[in-house]
């Protein structure tokens, strides 16, 4: 099954809060997606509905049922709430149950769900070849918390946090503040808290604001740089290059080993990826191999199943490359990665003229 885009995503968010303020509160729910804000303010939001606050603690769980005890949280929510109209579970850790009689539970359950109990499952991403993803996307109300995407995802959904606060920021300023933090809505809403109390009340962030009080991520455009790489997209690669050095504060030779390094980090991983997808090994072991949670390595093997093998050696050879020009050449460190640059990620007509043969 194709997940879920940002815009279904949103509208999947829009729809859940829509019937909870209706007063509709479903007996099942799967919050799927990597925006940890967006699904903790949500899980919040549900429980609110769902629990009084004063009885909580009688009628709220969450539950981790990595060890396979899932049938501990059927049993939870099987029992009568106390003193309140409904309690909540929330579960997490299921994604890899294939226990068959663990899945024969939960398959009854969900057939027939307690009508005074709110189960919800929680995960940063499900495994599409997993029955239990299956079952649970067929019977709960599915709640999609995509990433928001950098140009209009998530400048928009600044534009509305401030807004909310009672300060104004532009789109242009939004988006600059993207470029600078990156999507992290977490990260964001400190940074965004920062700048409104420094412009107080009905202020304007503008971009000298953010350029005083934010500090740039060389973390986030690193990976950012190597991404951009992957996907072949020169003049964004180049743009992150040179924001880099701009807001560096290491020394050009010590930055550009630096940047080599995650390049070179991330070539090595699409390899070893490729290799295991050739063995048809399971997306798990390509998740430890390369470094990165389970719920990430889909979108990851994507980006490698578009890559030849030939041109990631390619890649390779060219670093080896760079690092011997870096240690030897007279040429500026930002001038060799620029040139690095253009050769992995080469213009179409350099493509269709076989620059990477």
């Amino acid at each position: 099954m194709k997940k879920a885009g940002t815009q279904d995503a949103l509208r999947s968010q829009s729809d859940f809060h829509r019937k909870l303020q209706s007063g509709q509160i479903a007996p099942l729910y799967l919050f799927e997606g990597a925006e940890r804000y967006l699904r903790d303010q949500a899980l919040k939001t549900l429980a609110d509905a769902a629990v009084d606050a004063s009885v909580r603690d009688f009628n709220y769980a969450a539950i981790s049922v990595a060890q396979g005890d899932l049938d501990e949280a059927i049993a939870l929510a099987k029992q009568f709430p106390m003193i309140s109209a409904r309690r909540m579970i929330v579960v997490t850790g299921f994604e890899a149950i294939s226990d068959d009689d663990q899945l024969e539970l939960l398959k009854n359950y969900l057939r027939n769900p307690v009508e005074t109990s709110v189960l919800v499952f929680v995960s940063d991403g499900l495994d599409n070849r997993r029955n239990i993803s299956t079952m649970l996307r067929k019977t709960c109300e599915v709640v999609s918390f995509e990433a928001l995407d950098e140009r209009g995802g998530a400048p928009t959904w600044i534009r509305d946090y401030v807004t909310r606060a009672g300060c104004s920021i532009d789109q242009a300023s939004a988006t600059y503040l993207v470029g600078m933090v990156g999507v992290d809505l977490l990260r964001l809403s400190n940074e965004l808290d920062k700048l409104i109390a420094f412009v107080g009340d009905k202020g304007r962030i503008t971009q000298d604001e953010i350029d005083g009080l934010v500090r740039h991520s060389r973390e986030h455009s690193n990976f950012e740089l190597t991404d951009a790489i992957v996907e072949g997209n020169r003049k964004k690669a180049l743009s992150l290059l040179h924001r880099i050095f701009d807001n560096a504060s290491d020394s050009p030779q010590t930055l550009s080993l630096m940047i080599l390094g995650a390049i070179a980090s991330n070539y090595r991983k699409m390899l070893g990826a490729k290799e295991l997808m050739r063995q048809n090994a399971p997306n798990s072991e390509v998740a430890k191999l390369v470094g990165l949670p389970p719920f990430k390595v889909g979108s990851f093997n994507e980006q490698v199943r578009r890559i030849e093998t030939s041109q990631l050696l390619k890649g390779m050879e060219r670093i080896a490359a760079t690092d011997l020009a870096l240690k030897t050449s007279m040429a500026t460190p930002r001038l060799l990665l620029e040139v690095l640059i253009c050769e992995l990620c080469p213009a179409k007509s350099e493509r269709l003229a076989g620059f990477q043969r």
